[in-house]
């Protein structure tokens, strides 16, 4: 693929991610060491019903540096998502297929990893998209309980034209307080077995992880996704940043590229960069719920200033504590 031809491995690609996946966190991931970047999630039925002009959407608000750029989508039905992708095509440097959300929401829906149930249905949408589209097809899927079957189902996917494959190392029921560890052994298996670049997802919550997962999977790259949220500076090795530097460097970007419809993303972000101060300090949240308006949260950065200076809070509140999921 053309994208990847000036990128160095292993790729660093931050995830597709609803409600976090917009312009202005991809430029900070960029400047951060993130390679590749993901919108969120395209759902083609909404999409096709919203009629939203494409260029005042958040899905596609991009620019000249938010490149490389690969657009996700979901559905079922592959006459939508062939109209809805030849939209989108004009916007980024791949489509990518959502055949791992695991969600109760993908469930109703049918997409996702449910079309795990339909290996007929996932190879009709991957090659009908990859035989039409002027952009590479790309996917992201989850693991069967086997690793012969992942390594077929897999296989499948690149036969039918899938360009790059991520791997989400955990099955469909492996969520919520089930989540547990991600298989990196299927991720390396399905490495072993393909000839296209494939990304390995799950199991990083420190830089560190990147490298130990590229030695032991010799996957072309690694994905990250919620730990990215707490910690946007997880693809550099090392840094001096606080979490309140990075929160600020944050809202300047957001500041020159705003878009209204990603104003409810701000306070999703706050929440997590400020995460190690607010398990200090949980008093300051209060601060962060009145905010209702790009200018709040601008004003908050003073306040924030101001209650630091105020408690003399100690460095160690106000670095970013990386993001360990529960597991059973």
């Amino acid at each position: 693929m053309n994208f990847l031809k000036n990128l160095k491995k292993p790729y660093k690609v931050l995830a597709p991610m609803v409600g976090n996946s917009e312009l202005a966190w991809r430029i900070l991931a960029r400047r951060y060491g993130a390679d590749i970047c993901y919108t969120e999630m395209v759902n083609c039925d909404t999409f096709i019903r919203s009629k939203i002009n494409p260029l005042s959407n958040r899905w596609y608000t991009t620019n000249k540096i938010d490149r490389p750029l690969i657009i996700q989508i979901c559905g079922n039905d592959v006459n939508k998502m062939l109209k809805v992708s030849l939209i989108l095509q004009e916007y980024c440097d791949a489509i990518d297929i959502n055949l791992g959300c695991p969600q109760e929401i993908a469930r109703k829906g049918n997409y996702g990893s449910f079309l795990m149930d339909d290996l007929l249905k996932v190879k009709e949408i991957v090659t009908v998209l990859s035989n039409n589209l002027k952009v590479p097809v790309t996917c992201k899927i989850r693991i069967f309980e086997s690793i012969e079957k992942s390594v077929e189902y897999a296989k499948m996917i690149e036969q039918a034209g899938c360009k790059m494959l991520t791997v989400h190392g955990r099955t469909r029921d492996q969520r919520g307080l089930n989540t547990g560890l991600a298989s990196w052994d299927h991720i390396r298996a399905i490495k072993a077995s393909l000839n296209i670049p494939v990304i390995s997802n799950g199991n990083i919550i420190n830089n560190s992880d990147i490298d130990n997962c590229v030695e032991y999977t010799k996957c072309d790259g690694v994905m990250v996704a919620e730990t990215h949220l707490y910690n946007p500076l997880i693809f550099i090795k090392r840094h001096s940043k606080t979490n309140i530097s990075i929160y600020k460097e944050y809202l300047n970007i957001f500041l020159e590229n705003y878009n209204e419809y990603d104003i409810h993303t701000i306070k999703s972000h706050t929440f997590k960069l400020l995460k190690k101060f607010l398990k200090q300090y949980p008093e300051f949240s209060e601060h962060i719920n009145l905010c209702k308006k790009l200018k709040d949260y601008i004003n908050l950065c003073d306040v924030l200033e101001t209650f630091i200076k105020d408690k003399n809070v100690e460095s160690v509140y106000l670095g970013m504590d990386p993001y360990i999921r529960k597991i059973s």
